[in-house]
């Protein structure tokens, strides 16, 4: 008999992006039980999963594992973060023994991880970040949502001082610290132009990317490793490099509305087609059917 679940162990809050990839599952016909504090596996039937997910939940404590060694189907662990992470995420891979590691980004720190590992980026909700809303009708001009920790985002504070300076007297300009799910949609799909600038050191893919894409804004961001996988300057976002160009680029295409509107237009399209949860979902089961067969 084909299998249809996935078993899933992560602290689940509405905006984790493992509960995004819950969605995704569900979406495309799984069924997926969810464990978000203990899990016993001597007390549990797998003959009905085809693999165990684990995945990173850091507003969460971790959750607990017994007899691990039990498990025969395929054991996945999706970590979110990077560096401030690493050490959190080294123990929790040797906790849960998995077959596999997926990462979010930061693939120079595979080789801290005993197991293979994949890239597997975040992705688009598009039941929450969707709008093709033009932008010659989006109120906002500049927008920007984000924690402004000193210890992190030294840049992206300058950036944000540095728009408020050049551009308050003419522009409409949107900075928040810390907004989510509906409000934080609400945001981008009334913004034209989003900025990320990611952290001062530890420089990854990052949410709001897809975010930003997924609610038809023109993303304007610095570059990261592994984006040129995902997007393409010029054609889905537009990268600055420093914050003159972020200055000199925002000014352009808030002045040229029609060329800001064909790139987070094609943006829109090729997030909703290549990197929605439900795409991810798919790539996850094309994983455990590789691991399946390792495993025969």
């Amino acid at each position: 008999m084909e299998k249809h679940k996935i078993l899933m162990c992560y602290g689940k809050t509405d905006f984790t992006p493992g509960r995004y990839l819950e969605d995704g599952l569900r979406a495309n016909g799984l069924t997926v039980d969810v464990y978000e504090q203990n899990i016993d596996f001597d007390k549990i039937d797998l003959t009905s999963y085809r693999a165990v997910l684990f995945v990173e939940s850091p507003a969460r404590p971790p959750i607990h594992v017994q007899n691990i060694d039990q498990v025969t189907i395929p054991k996945i662990f999706w970590v979110h973060h990077g560096e401030n992470r690493l050490v959190t995420n080294t123990q929790l891979a040797k906790k849960y023994q998995p077959d596999l590691i997926l990462m979010a980004h930061s693939l120079h720190l595979a080789k801290h991880f005993s197991v293979p590992v994949r890239f597997f980026p975040f992705a688009m909700a598009k039941e929450i970040f969707n709008s093709n809303k033009p932008l010659l009708d989006r109120p906002t001009d500049i927008s920007s949502v984000g924690t402004l920790d000193s210890v992190y985002y030294q840049n992206r504070k300058k950036a944000i001082q540095l728009l408020k300076e050049r551009f308050q007297a003419i522009y409409h300009l949107s900075f928040h610290k810390r907004i989510f799910l509906d409000e934080l949609a609400a945001s981008y799909r009334d913004s034209k132009i989003v900025l990320n600038q990611t952290a001062d050191h530890i420089k990854s893919l990052n949410m709001r990317l897809f975010e930003g894409i997924g609610c038809g804004s023109l993303v304007l961001t610095d570059y990261v490793p592994k984006m040129e996988e995902i997007f393409t300057d010029g054609k889905h976002l537009v990268l600055f490099h420093d914050h003159d160009d972020l200055i000199e680029k925002a000014d352009y295409y808030l002045n040229h509305l029609e060329e800001a509107q064909t790139i987070a237009s094609a943006g829109y399209r090729h997030a909703l087609v290549h990197h929605t949860y439900e795409n991810r979902a798919q790539e996850l089961l094309n994983i455990i059917d590789e691991l399946e067969k390792i495993k025969q």
